[in-house]
């Protein structure tokens, strides 16, 4: 940590970012692809194949060099700013008691780290995230466009990732309480569902 700032946090978001990228970039195509089908019941298997034929191996990553640089930026936002924000509520407002936890088990700066996370996840995605969805379905756009659907890119990343930290921290205090432990691919995996789920309900 440099002068309160998270740097490992910053560097491990990205490469999280980043592979997201790889990996996921080809299901993210199709899907917006589907979506914008103007096709009788559109379906994932009719799209790769055309999709395939039309375009071969690059077509399914069509937009996914603003994510590759952004999907690294925006995670290394999330992670970074929350793993440095924490810290700074604890320091200029005492850590505090589990005893004061909202419903006895929320840390209130765990939540308003989790919301700084968000928006600075939201501040880096949302111009990507329009560049990547016209160049997914070859629309042209200008710069100017690069602010719709900012404010709602930003309060959804912020509910989501706050809920996220949010489980994790609870979890965490459960899996202390009974002397615990679970793999971290688990637990964020859960918690991440959980998030989801809590967004959408």
């Amino acid at each position: 940590m440099i002068n309160g700032i998270s740097i490992e946090s910053f560097i491990a978001g990205f490469a999280y970012g980043g592979t997201t990228v790889l990996v996921g970039q080809p299901l993210e195509t199709l899907k917006t692809l589907t979506q914008v089908s103007t096709t009788t019941s559109p379906n994932m298997l009719t799209t790769a194949k055309q999709l395939y034929s039309t375009s071969g191996i690059r077509g399914f990553y069509r937009g996914g060099t603003p994510l590759l640089l952004g999907g690294g930026l925006m995670r290394s936002a999330q992670f970074g700013f929350y793993q440095s924000v924490l810290p700074v509520l604890d320091h200029k407002f005492g850590k505090r008691d589990p005893q004061t936890y909202w419903l006895g088990c929320i840390n209130p700066h765990v939540v308003a780290a989790g919301w700084a996370g968000g928006i600075g996840r939201g501040l880096v995605e949302g111009p990507f995230e329009m560049v990547k969805v016209r160049r997914q379905i070859v629309s042209d756009w200008k710069f100017a466009d690069v602010t719709k659907g900012f404010g709602v890119t930003v309060f959804r990343n912020s509910f989501l990732f706050s809920s996220f930290v949010i489980y994790m921290d609870v979890l965490k205090q459960q899996l202390a309480r009974y002397d615990m432990t679970l793999s971290p691919f688990f637990t964020a995996g859960v918690c991440l569902d959980f998030g989801f789920v809590s967004v959408l309900a």
